[in-house]
């Protein structure tokens, strides 16, 4: 009976906080900086040992191929660019000597495209539209915030399904 009342006023707590809050958020007023921050603990840093390269198991008639480890020289050119080469120029001192193993998982990026879409314009290049004006703060529980935040959503969705469709393109091509 203790513990149901204990709930009850608890629950009642919240709902009237919420209620609060609402009527607050309503009348414009930002009740952010009253509400505690709640912060994580620090971790110590854990340095962990690296693993050894391991080589896989094969079967009998299987054909194995031996590890190659490359060397790679990079320095800086010139021009303050950064150069890699496993051929080193003469005169150039390495600023790091990098060693790759052909055992490590590298996948290669997908082709930068030599074209930018001329349907991609900047926020500020757009021109606000003269018969509606938004307000600036809109009510996250109108039709029309549901409505933009649907859209939006959809919008990320057929972006996310073009870069998945190129790069199983880039895959297969491989």
């Amino acid at each position: 009976m203790i513990k149901r009342l204990i709930l009850r006023i608890i629950i009642a707590f919240v709902i009237a906080t919420g209620i609060m809050s609402y009527i607050a958020y309503l009348n414009g007023i930002d009740i952010r900086p009253y509400i505690p921050q709640l912060q994580l603990p620090k971790l110590s840093d854990i340095k962990l040992p690296s693993m050894p390269d391991i080589p896989l198991p094969t079967g009998k008639g299987q054909a194995t191929q031996a590890a190659t480890i490359s060397k790679v020289y990079k320095w800086r050119g010139d021009d303050g660019s950064w150069h890699f080469s496993e051929d080193l120029p003469e005169g150039v001192t390495p600023e790091q000597v990098i060693f790759l193993n052909s055992d490590t998982n590298m996948v290669q990026g997908l082709p930068v495209p030599d074209t930018v879409s001329a349907d991609i314009s900047a926020v500020n290049d757009q021109a606000p539209e003269s018969g509606k004006q938004q307000t600036p703060t809109l009510n996250p529980y109108s039709p029309q915030a549901i409505d933009k935040l649907l859209n939006d959503a959809r919008d990320v969705q057929e972006t996310m399904d073009q870069r998945n469709r190129a790069l199983e393109e880039a895959t297969q091509a491989q």
